[in-house]
């Protein structure tokens, strides 16, 4: 069974990324939100995007590839998942309009927080995210260069 359609329950580790950027601000963390970290990262390790939250959405206001989880009080983690596992890109104080409008750019997030009941949870039906291309995918998709 592919990664893809491994469910988020199966036995086994998922592999966990963290950029550059988001780790510096983990490096910042202290006390209760350190250990809602640690936490978080062991959950997503074992049970990917079955710990991931709920999807986000686009600024086109279709559902996007990104997930959030609140960490500890106004703490939020931005994730991602692909066929290689989850990827925390970000991690920020949520502090109204100004930390969703900050992701609007980077992350083509839409600025607007929504309602609970408007927020899906980060996996689809067979356990793994419910939008986006694997690589795989992707590269299936992709046209094949002629001779090559």
């Amino acid at each position: 069974m592919s990664r893809r359609h491994r469910t988020a329950d199966a036995p086994g580790r998922h592999r966990l990324r963290i950029t550059p950027a988001a780790q510096e601000v983990r490096e910042t963390l202290r006390g209760d939100s350190t250990d809602a970290f640690e936490q978080l990262r062991a959950a997503l390790k074992a049970r990917a995007c079955k710990a991931a939250g709920y999807r986000l959405l686009a600024r086109d206001g279709r559902w996007s590839e990104y997930c959030c989880v609140h960490l500890d009080r106004d703490w939020r983690v931005i994730l991602t998942f692909d066929e290689d596992g989850g990827q925390i890109v970000h991690i920020g104080r949520h502090d109204g309009p100004a930390f969703y409008a900050s992701l609007a750019t980077e992350y083509d997030i839409g600025g607007a927080g929504q309602k609970r009941e408007q927020k899906p949870d980060c996996c689809g039906d067979d356990g793994w995210p419910s939008v986006g291309l694997s690589r795989a995918e992707k590269k299936a998709k992709r046209p094949t260069r002629p001779g090559g």
